[in-house]
């Protein structure tokens, strides 16, 4: 495998016949787009790819997805690997084992709707609903017993044995008997342990995300993060205490997941890493997508022992997909919503209207695609590619790409066994940019995979003439 950052190599045999430069790239498909002069720029990613990177250092297409036989819901997990999940569909809330694909519990509403819910523990669930009173829903549905409470909000979290209820600038808490199928008093009240706490920030008008991490509550705002510390001795409400986070960011169209260990934060302004108090971006291979992104439908999956982030397009059905393992960008044929994993690795796509999906289950495949191309910043040389060869197995194509994608070649090739092509070419042009796709017929549903690129390239001078060899 290659050193971390170090995607490809080249040569340059500046006496090769007497007519320029011969570069020679070569490159493990960990990413491949470089320029000629890597003193000025070195991106470790390839413009567009349709494929994932395979435990064998290369690049494979993506398995298709199969239904499963649970009708979709709306959830609010944030959470992964998880097993069990809450959500609702039109009037009806499930409780749903996503490990045995079995719904454990489900309730239809003859009048309110369902809009937030959250998991408590493994005998609990929270609920609020549009009701005009007592909208706070509690199900022990171990014992098919509902508590109701006269509380409102939009987001929900159970937080050190009690549940924490965002509602405009307020945080509202209960005490430690939500929990309690047998307790008859109201768990909201000041002398059961309950309160509330007003957010006096001028920027702040709605909470609207609520994150347990680190013994923490993270307060995500449409003005700014915010911390909860609670006491760990005491747990007592005297020992809540709100600290400002220093990020003035609206999280209003955001997406926020505890990956593991690890807080992911999705902005409109960038995507980041949560440490501490202070987030660390990860996005600048594809800061310019940022305004087409869906985040408020992101979720998270797992694929061949990797861990990915999946980000759906507004207005196309593509989703762009970080791999943690690879600190890589990657594009899928297809739209996701709200995707998350299961400890046993197992990835669900919860699309409307239909069934829940299973990612990556099928075994046919989507189209191999792969879009890489080569810098030569600055300067407007003659160049083309001399001969290119693939490492790899499947039924593969190769359109040669010179300048800003105005001229597709297509090459011959001569097949060499059944994992080796070598594509040679005997045509170029005058321009910035030269690059290569590889991808497979849009009908083909089998496997492949390339592993490594091999490209001669000759660059001649400042010319305006087309180079032929024979």
């Amino acid at each position: 495998m290659p050193k971390k950052g170090k995607v490809t190599s080249y040569q340059v045999d500046k006496t090769y016949e007497g007519l320029g430069d011969l570069v020679y790239i070569e490159a493990p498909l960990m990413g491949l787009a470089t320029n000629l002069d890597d003193a000025k720029r070195e991106p470790t990613h390839a413009l567009e790819i349709f494929a994932l990177p395979d435990l064998k250092y290369g690049w494979t297409n993506i398995q298709k997805s199969v239904n499963t036989n649970l009708a979709t819901i709306n959830h609010f997990i944030y959470q992964s690997p998880i097993t069990r999940i809450v959500g609702h569909s039109g009037n009806t809330i499930k409780l749903i084992d996503l490990e045995s694909e079995n719904v454990l519990y489900s309730y239809t509403f003859s009048v309110e709707a369902p809009l937030i819910s959250a998991l408590i523990n493994d005998i609990s669930f929270a609920c609020i609903t549009n009701a005009s009173s007592n909208a706070l829903k509690i199900f022990f549905w171990t014992i098919n017993q509902i508590r109701q409470y006269n509380q409102k909000g939009n987001c929900l979290a159970f937080f050190k044995g009690r549940l924490f209820i965002g509602n405009g600038k307020t945080l509202i808490f209960s005490g430690p008997a939500i929990v309690d199928p047998t307790f008859q008093g109201n768990p909201f009240d000041s002398a059961n342990g309950g309160g509330y706490i007003l957010l006096h920030y001028p920027q702040v008008t709605q909470i609207k995300y609520l994150i347990p991490y680190e013994d923490m509550l993270y307060i995500f705002t449409d003005g700014g993060l915010y911390v909860l510390t609670v006491s760990l001795a005491s747990n007592a409400p005297s020992t809540f205490y709100v600290i400002e986070a220093g990020i003035n960011f609206n999280f209003t169209n955001s997406k926020i997941f505890l990956l593991g260990d690890q807080l992911i934060v999705l902005t409109e302004n960038g995507l980041y890493f949560l440490r501490g108090l202070r987030l660390e971006r990860f996005d600048w291979v594809v800061a310019d997508q940022m305004s087409n992104l869906d985040f408020t439908n992101a979720g998270v999956g797992y694929y061949q022992g990797q861990k990915f982030v999946f980000i759906p397009y507004h207005n196309r059905e593509i989703s762009l997909a970080y791999s943690f393992e690879y600190t890589q960008f990657f594009l899928l044929p297809f739209k996701i919503k709200n995707t998350l994993f299961t400890s046993s690795g197992k990835t669900l796509d919860f699309k409307e209207p239909n069934y829940i999906q299973k990612l990556f289950a099928s075994s046919e495949y989507y189209p191999f695609e792969y879009l890489s191309i080569l810098h030569d910043l600055g300067q407007q040389r003659f160049k083309y590619i001399r001969e290119f060869q693939i490492i790899g197995k499947g039924n593969l194509n190769v359109d040669l790409i010179y300048d800003r994608y105005a001229l597709y070649q297509t090459p011959y090739y001569v097949a060499l066994g059944p994992d080796l092509l070598i594509y040679r070419s005997s045509i170029g042009r005058k321009g910035y940019k030269i690059g290569f796709r590889i991808y497979s017929d849009p009908n083909e549903r089998d496997f492949a995979f390339v592993s490594r690129i091999t490209a001669k390239i000759h660059l001649l001078g400042h010319v305006n003439y087309f180079y032929y060899t024979g």
